[in-house]
């Protein structure tokens, strides 16, 4: 915002045209409580699902606004203040006006946290498309786990869960895993000795005919990451098979002959925990579609409930799942994380796949007790699909050459918009083989990626600590298990601990570290006032407005960030790469890989999503457009940002090598980001300030004729540059009706009219942070700005 807000009173400057306050047209209240995310749905009678975030759980009152407004209350939140409901969007205004309502904000989607722009998956329908096939199967009993030889394909083997099983007998026994999912197909093979104890169904499949938390027909996620978790599975191969002389070439281990089937071999697929008792919470849909947030709240409350009715022993719950908030750690979602880790559960989740910029997690990952998992590739895994997928015994060698585990781009990376350390460590994310189920063969294996993976790796390990703990280390608690984690990861080298935590999971150091901790018996440390990001902005920052650099051998896999600051006379940002040197390119992989990320936080917000570029380019950004010129494939430019004009905030930049390079690789860059832009004298301007859950009234403007467009901008002091953000939001009414393209997540909104000739609008604070005071008391200072263009 600029400088001169933060002094001007509470004043209306207009340099074209004369406005007034208006009453009674249109007809139409504030929605100060309401989210921008929601403002869309307003104005239509159709039902919109919303979350009422309450001030207490006292709910009889708002429940019977609701009902009056034609709504339906769906549920009511047991341990945190919140009812989901259904209610006509133009009833909503109405409802905002009980006491007991804090905010009402949409019911969000939430989805598994699968990563479609991985091999394996297919970008449309997230189903994946490199199964295995060709294989008999089998089951080991848990008594029979320690005597079958070891292979480094497996992740317990790479994870450091096999000397914690040989060593100490402890294979997750009387460790209770609950899974919030898709369900969880017990009749696959990969739980024939294992012990599932029940399951429940609470997602929209709920009477219909593919209701159930144990079917075929349910969509393969939750199965794949509980086969990750406690599998005793194996199959049986032909040992001439390309993927039997894959693993044992890249693992350098001899696979064991499988006796009853001459000239065939035993792939064991092990769990983390194989021993641990699971049970499946169904919360998404059989076609493993994003669900309402209040669908996993319900699904977290009935894992709480379970524990505190005494009828099961909850320890472990596992969350591969996710969504972008605007409220680290201070959600809903983030809140009852909280409340669960209160009551002695570990919770475990992951990160997201909104990488590979900062500041890209999402709830509940969020959350400042839970456990956020990243992603890694690691050699042997990923080698050894990439030799199946293109049916070629060295393709794995030349398309992976690092013999250390790479945090995969798609992982999100911290830290919270708070300032938090996430994610709390990695684990591997990719080409992760496991139980794959569909109608038409329950018994389907498949490879998948994503920090879904990588999440149940972990949960595994947490179910083998708390079976040591229960027996050796009574008082343990969630907190004791998290600090073990962190202490025994390992770290990895060329990546930072905002991409990888505390480094890459090992279960056997972090068993290790419990049993030599000093102070069992720990709580998690509250969440502390929010500080924001100084820290890691003061490390990261190129502070030049032209800044040019050479990167220089960059390895596989690897990446450099550049993080600037923009403005609203920001004119345009500009990224060059020349004087490429892609190295050694046996098979024409080497590429960089360009994303560039928009000042908001949390969520997947890029302006380039991802490109690769072979030689010379130009990435070129203003206000109303996005161009890429040169040697560049694979473009994709999110619409959704391109909504936005340039925001002011932190932009980052990463330049990675792409990950399936065979050498290091070169390049000179020029970051340009002049500032003079936006000098034009609008035809109206406004100033003043607003306080949260306020609202200026309808305004008039009087609109030139023969206007062609009219475009307004509002802009606010604390936008993106800060934490918290504040978000203000512009509703407008004109010649075809209310507009809400000022009502979004952007900083400043901005909305552009064609052919008007009526203009109301008014400005709403939905969230103010800035408890400063002004010469008027409290509030947020604003500037509105109108340009119209005429015939």
């Amino acid at each position: 915002m600029r400088k001169e807000l933060k002094s001007t009173l509470l004043t209306l400057i207009l340099t074209f045209s004369l406005f007034t306050i208006f009453a009674s047209v249109p007809t139409f209240a504030p929605v100060a409580k309401i989210s921008s995310a929601l403002a869309e749905s307003l104005y239509t009678s159709q039902d919109v699902d919303v979350l009422v975030k309450t001030k207490s759980n006292h709910y009889a009152g708002v429940e019977a606004n609701i009902l009056q407004l034609g709504g339906q209350v769906k549920s009511k939140f047991k341990y945190v203040n919140g009812i989901a409901a259904s209610i006509p969007g133009d009833k909503i205004t109405a409802l905002m006006a009980d006491d007991n309502i804090a905010t009402i904000y949409k019911d969000d989607l939430r989805f598994p946290t699968m990563d479609p722009r991985a091999p394996g998956l297919d970008m449309e329908t997230t189903t994946a498309s490199e199964y295995l096939a060709e294989f008999e199967t089998t089951y080991l009993t848990t008594d029979m786990i320690t005597g079958v030889e070891p292979n480094n394909y497996w992740n317990p083997i790479r994870m450091g869960a096999e000397p914690v099983w040989y060593e100490t007998n402890d294979l997750g026994q009387d460790s209770l895993v609950v899974i919030i999912d898709t369900g969880l197909w017990a009749g696959h093979f990969m739980f024939g000795g294992s012990s599932i104890l029940g399951g429940i169904d609470l997602s929209p499949d709920v009477g219909t005919p593919y209701e159930g938390w144990s079917s075929p027909n349910n969509h393969w996620h939750g199965t794949h990451v509980a086969g990750i978790v406690a599998s005793t599975g194996g199959i049986i191969v032909d040992e001439t098979s390309l993927l039997v002389q894959s693993i044992e070439y890249h693992s350098g281990m001899t696979l064991p002959p499988y006796l009853p089937i001459p000239g065939t071999k035993i792939i064991w697929l092990l769990g983390m925990a194989p021993a641990a008792d699971l049970y499946g919470i169904k919360v998404f849909p059989h076609t493993g579609a994003g669900v309402p947030e209040s669908y996993v709240i319900g699904g977290m409350e009935h894992a709480l409930e379970m524990h505190l009715s005494g009828d099961y022993d909850v320890d472990v719950i596992s969350m591969s799942l996710g969504g972008p908030t605007m409220y680290d750690g201070r959600d809903l979602e983030d809140q009852l994380v909280d409340v669960i880790t209160s009551h002695g559960i570990t919770l475990v989740t992951s990160a997201g796949n909104e990488g590979p910029a900062s500041m890209t997690g999402g709830s509940p990952g969020s959350a400042n007790t839970a456990i956020t998992v990243g992603a890694a590739a690691t050699p042997v895994q990923t080698r050894v699909y990439w030799d199946y997928y293109y049916g070629l015994s060295w393709a794995g060698d030349v398309l992976f050459t690092s013999e250390t585990p790479l945090i995969y781009a798609y992982s999100s990376r911290g830290p919270t918009s708070d300032g938090r350390l996430k994610p709390t460590l990695s684990a591997t994310g990719m080409m992760v083989l496991s139980a794959m189920p569909d109608a038409v063969d329950p018994q389907g294996l498949g490879w998948a990626s994503g920090t879904s993976m990588a999440c149940p790796a972990v949960s595994g390990a947490v179910a083998l600590l708390n079976t040591y703990a229960e027996t050796f280390i009574p008082g343990a608690t969630p907190e004791d298990y998290k600090q073990a984690l962190v202490a025994g990861a390992e770290w990895l080298p060329g990546f930072n601990k905002y991409d990888q935590g505390a480094g890459f999971l090992n279960a056997y150091d972090a068993l290790v570290s419990l049993v030599t901790d000093p102070s069992i018996g720990d709580l998690a440390k509250p969440l502390a006032p929010t500080a924001g990001f100084a820290e890691w902005i003061g490390n990261m920052e190129i502070g030049n407005r032209d800044y040019e650099a050479d990167i220089i051998d960059l390895q596989p896999g690897h990446k450099q960030e550049f993080i600037f600051l923009v403005n609203e006379h920001t004119e345009f940002i500009e990224l060059e790469m020349t004087n490429l040197d892609l190295g050694i390119d046996p098979v024409g992989f080497n590429s960089f890989e360009v994303y560039i990320q928009s000042a908001k936080r949390t969520g997947y917000w890029y302006f380039i999503e991802t490109a690769n570029v072979w030689d010379d380019a130009t990435f070129y950004i203003d206000d109303y457009e996005t161009i890429v010129t040169g040697d560049v494939t694979g473009i994709y430019i999110d619409p959704y940002t391109r909504l936005a004009p340039i925001e002011p905030g932190y932009v980052k930049i990463v330049i990675e090598n792409d990950w399936t390079s065979y050498d290091s690789i070169s390049c000179h860059i020029k970051i340009s980001r002049p500032m003079g832009g936006h000098t034009e004298k609008p035809d109206v301007k406004m100033h003043g300030f607003i306080r949260e859950y306020e609202w200026t009234g309808w305004i008039q403007i009087e609109v030139p004729e023969n206007t062609i467009t009219a475009e307004l901008t509002l802009s606010w002091m604390r936008d993106w540059r800060a934490y918290p953000t504040s978000d203000l939001d512009l509703i407008i009414y004109w010649d075809e009706g209310y507009n809400v393209d000022g009502a979004t997540w952007n900083s400043p909104e901005r909305a552009i009219l064609n052919d008007p000739t009526i203009l109301y609008l008014y400005i709403e604070g939905y969230s103010i942070y800035e408890k400063a005071p002004t010469l008027f008391g409290f509030g947020e200072p604003y500037e509105l700005t109108i340009t119209f263009t005429t015939s």
